[in-house]
């Protein structure tokens, strides 16, 4: 179950908020400067998860927008990154997992607390210090979970109300909620009916002005909503494929809520500093209690 967890966490982490390190564009020197001057800038993105191991702490260095973007050659893979509860400090080491370059604790055993102030240190290896503190959220659990099954209507624009799929939690520590439909298999679909067969997986053609696919999040297996009640009627759309899906709410800080807000509601997914929650450098560090049901979408009837 652990395990399950820690998994769950990388990979919550990494579809969670994605940012265009290149964006954080500094200017240097004076209007003669070469029009190709650029000084990359440290920028770290954290998120600890209640009940879940401390895990995809990233650090990396901006990149310029006049050279091709690959988020590989950003990462730093040799800084010295700890987080500390005031009483015990935890040393976080570096890999590779899932093509994603970020920090962990080495024992996945230790869960984050509920209602505690964590503070993050990172020392760079040119000396540069970044830090940040976040007081995790009180624990939410669920009222009403999502149903085990649930049927796509064949029309969208006529529901009988209340909705097959109403969710309810209790309340957190904010009054506002980020809720995520995660897609846990996009090929996959007879293999989870009953008896099995052999039918794929496809796409549900959801498409809203937001999210057209000349928007790169259109691609993504998440789809993120933003709630300010502890109870939801879950609109159709918030799935793009049919299948097996993870749905959950998470109850943020503040840092992990103007963060969200900052980067999920544009198109393009500008960083701003101002949201930002990092001393000596950009990015954030936030926290989250987190809920989570799974699903599975039946095919439209034909």
């Amino acid at each position: 179950m652990k395990t399950l967890l820690y998994t769950k966490s990388l990979y919550l982490q990494r579809t969670i908020l994605a940012v265009v390190f290149g964006l954080l564009i500094f200017h240097t020197g004076c209007e003669e400067s070469p029009p190709n001057g650029y000084t990359p800038q440290p920028f770290v993105q954290g998120f600890l998860f209640v009940d879940q191991p401390i895990a995809g702490i990233t650090v990396s260095v901006s990149q310029p927008l006049t050279q091709p973007f690959k988020a590989s050659e950003g990462w730093i893979s040799n800084a010295s990154i700890s987080i500390s509860d005031g009483v015990n400090t935890f040393p976080l080491s570096y890999h590779v997992q899932g093509g994603v370059g970020s920090y962990f604790y080495t024992d996945t055993t230790f869960l984050v607390q509920p209602e505690t102030k964590y503070s993050l240190t990172v020392v760079l290896p040119d000396g540069t210090s970044m830090g940040g503190e976040t007081t995790t959220p009180k624990r939410i659990t669920w009222v009403t979970q999502p149903k085990p099954v649930i049927q796509y209507p064949q029309d969208t624009t006529k529901l009988l109300a209340p909705d097959s799929i109403r969710i309810a939690w209790t309340p957190g520590n904010n009054t506002e909620y980020v809720l995520r439909s995660l897609c846990l298999d996009t090929l996959g679909y007879g293999t989870y009916l009953s008896p099995p067969t052999q039918e794929i997986n496809g796409r549900t053609n959801n498409i809203d002005f937001f999210e057209g696919p000349d928007v790169p999040m259109f691609y993504s297996i998440a789809r993120w909503g933003f709630l300010q009640a502890t109870t939801v009627n879950t609109v159709w759309t918030a799935f793009r494929w049919y299948g097996k899906h993870e749905v959950s709410i998470l109850a943020p800080d503040d840092n992990f809520l103007s963060w969200f807000k900052a980067t999920q509601f544009t198109r393009n997914g500008e960083y701003r500093s101002q949201f930002g929650s990092i001393r000596g450098g950009a990015g954030v560090f936030g926290s989250a209690s987190v809920v989570s049901g799974e699903t599975f979408v039946l095919k439209r009837q034909k």
